[in-house]
């Protein structure tokens, strides 16, 4: 059985034809990812993911799987990949480079579902991991220059409305008010922007280090109140510890202050950060933070609704001023 269109489930059964599954079942493809194609696999031998990458790049895909397979040495709890008959993990067909990954063990919550205990682990398993990329070498990791040209955003967020105020009036009620919510985010955040007190570049003051690039809630899976498996280490980057830190609080708390406070807690339990390192990391993200309109360019020019979800239905405010409301707080 398969839900998908005839030429996408004759596609994905050829791409499978690389692993040894016997028969397969069922195929369905999963909709939560903003980026890389998946598709859940039903076959004789159990349940299984294959991704399909946006780039077709194959040397991407192997050293994730090696960064995979490092942390999985650690104890950490990365999802595993199948082999494929070839011996390798990486299969390519067509121009396609795809994987296969078992099921990853517990749920997927948002952020806002996150409880304090939940947080906890959250950040002492992204402290685990620090501990254990640390000893890696760069070899080509992203590294985000945090430099940006302000009123080149200006006008990116300029075209972005554009299209906002171009689109038919849609016909379900949520997606009225998403698009309400993005347009006045997108306003509020050119504002700022355009603002003398807007900061467009920073450079770190820390030490970089292999981290995983993409810890967020749509990344974790929980059993309980404990953290039980970490997806999607593709986006792997060559940055200080403080900024994935506070990444990961922006992303999964908006730097709610109890939670936020049991991330940060959970971390310093595992991988010590001192203050000093978590403020550089905070300016470093918050320069990122303030100048990221990528899920408004998916879903308004690159018709990519998945990205949605990371159009927070809440008002735009720069990062800087969240981040010292929160730090007083603590005092």
């Amino acid at each position: 059985m398969s839900s998908l269109p005839a030429d996408d489930a004759a596609l994905v059964h050829t791409l499978l034809e690389a692993w040894s599954l016997a028969e397969v079942r069922g195929l369905a493809r999963v909709t939560g990812g903003a980026t890389n194609r998946v598709y859940r696999v039903e076959s004789a031998r159990g349940l299984a993911f294959l991704r399909v990458y946006k780039r077709s790049d194959r040397a991407l895909a192997e050293r994730e799987h090696a960064l995979i397979a490092h942390v999985r040495e650690h104890g950490l709890p990365a999802v595993a990949l199948r082999v494929a008959r070839n011996g390798s993990t990486v299969v390519e067909h067509a121009g396609q480079v795809c994987a296969l990954y078992e099921p990853a063990l517990g749920e997927q919550r948002r952020g806002a579902e996150l409880n304090g205990a939940q947080a906890s682990s959250a950040g002492a398993v992204l402290g685990r991991i620090h501990r254990a990329l640390a000893g890696l070498q760069d070899v080509g990791y992203l590294r985000w220059t945090l430099n940006w040209d302000g009123p080149a955003w200006v006008e990116r967020l300029n075209v972005v409305e554009r299209a906002i105020l171009a689109r038919p009036q849609p016909s379900a009620p949520e997606l009225e008010e998403g698009d309400r919510w993005a347009l006045e985010r997108l306003r509020a955040q050119r504002a700022w922007l355009a603002h003398p007190d807007c900061v467009h570049s920073y450079r770190p003051l820390a030490a970089a280090q292999v981290v995983h690039g993409d810890y967020q809630d749509a990344n974790l899976f929980f059993a309980g109140d404990r953290v039980s498996a970490v997806i999607d280490w593709e986006q792997a980057a060559f940055m200080p510890c403080g900024y994935e830190l506070a990444r990961a609080a922006w992303f999964m708390f908006r730097l709610e202050r109890e939670r936020t406070g049991r991330l940060f807690a959970g971390y310093a339990s595992e991988s010590p950060l001192d203050p000093a390192a978590l403020e550089d990391g905070a300016r470093a993200w918050g320069c990122f933070a303030d100048h990221h309109v990528w899920p408004l360019e998916e879903v308004y020019l690159n018709a990519n609704p998945a990205a949605r979800r990371y159009i927070p239905q809440v008002p735009f405010r720069p990062f800087q001023q969240v981040w010292a409301e929160l730090a007083a707080g603590s005092h």
